[in-house]
């Protein structure tokens, strides 16, 4: 388990925790949101720890002390871990949660609940939620982690001192792989820039499980140059029965197409991605106009967030594929 000040990517985040654990100035409301995989939840149990340790050092966590060592293995009596009950967090969740609240730590001075995925509250559990949030206890604090803030309550995100994840920047994820993960560095900058900028990511790809995905994104990418509509239809209808691998399959297609529409216009194979592909890049690469690849790209990523924004997968999925299916995915360019 990381501290605070061994989180990458978020120094002016994880700074701001420090000095408000430091100078006791906690607010009673978080908010940790940004892009998936990125370490809020990371940073919210770092951050845990510090508040929970009772002799912590310059903010943070001392990691030898009986709490500190509870939070690590997630059975400190007062930190309470909310995540969906299936698709949602139910207002049954958050009323355990109120029942909780008023009641004296068990040990230290504080409780923490930390509510992950909080996007997936229902509206009623979100309104159950307010009153806590409204009339917090003294010794509570609250974290609400959440990859969608927009589909947050504007009563919910008022309340809550707001703290915005953005992606890592290669260098450091890169740095991280090869430092505390012992990746080669030309694995690890290969991991970091497929991942788009998200330690989980990253960590998957270097795992072998991206390398998967990556291989079935650039089959699907060939398949489709040649698909008909209906072969077009079945490969949605497969690829959507799991809604998180079919946005994975999405994020390796753009980044597949990316590498195309980059290669068309500076031949650069030092600027890709998929770099150790470069000779299938260029051969493909020569199959489209730079503005059709854009259009593709955008393409994707429109489906992508209309599958995060809860749209059905399989038909977001057939209507994509079917408009990159056969002769309107391709088009020759010219010599």
């Amino acid at each position: 388990m990381l501290f605070l000040r061994e989180i990458v990517g978020h120094r002016q985040i994880t700074g701001a925790l420090m000095n408000a654990v430091a100078c006791g100035r906690v607010a009673h409301a978080y908010l940790f949101a940004g892009p998936a995989g990125v370490g809020k939840k990371t940073t919210a149990l770092a951050f845990a720890r510090a508040l929970l340790c009772p002799v912590p050092e310059g903010g943070d966590a001392c990691g030898t002390c009986r709490q500190c060592r509870q939070v690590e293995h997630r059975n400190h009596p007062d930190l309470y871990i909310v995540n969906p009950s299936g698709a949602t967090i139910k207002i049954e969740q958050i009323r355990e949660l109120q029942h909780r609240a008023p009641y004296r730590p068990y040990q230290g001075g504080r409780k923490l609940f930390l509510i992950c995925r909080a996007e997936t509250m229902t509206a009623e559990a979100a309104n159950c939620l307010l009153k806590t949030l409204e009339e917090p206890p003294h010794d509570t604090v609250l974290i609400l982690v959440s990859d969608q803030p927009q589909s947050l309550l504007p009563t919910v995100l008022s309340r809550c001192q707001q703290c915005f994840f953005k992606s890592i920047p290669l260098s450091e994820l890169s740095g991280s792989l090869t430092a505390r993960h012992g990746l080669a560095q030309e694995e690890a900058l290969l991991a970091a820039a497929m991942s788009g900028g998200s330690m989980g990511k990253a960590l998957a790809y270097a795992s072998g499980s991206l390398a998967e995905r990556r291989n079935a994104a650039g089959a699907l990418a060939g398949a489709l140059k040649t698909a008909g509509p209906l072969e077009a239809l079945e490969m949605a209808g497969k690829i959507s029965e799991d809604r998180e691998e079919a946005l994975l399959i999405l994020e390796m297609l753009i980044c597949w197409f990316r590498d195309l529409l980059v290669y068309r216009e500076t031949e650069d194979a030092a600027l890709l991605f998929n770099a150790d592909r470069a000779g299938l890049v260029k051969k493909e690469a020569q199959s489209f106009q730079p503005g059709r690849l854009v259009e593709i790209i955008e393409d994707i990523e429109a489906t992508r967030n209309k599958i995060e924004a809860n749209a059905s997968t399989r038909l977001a999925l057939e209507a994509l594929f079917l408009r990159l299916s056969g002769g309107a995915c391709a088009q020759e360019a010219p010599p």
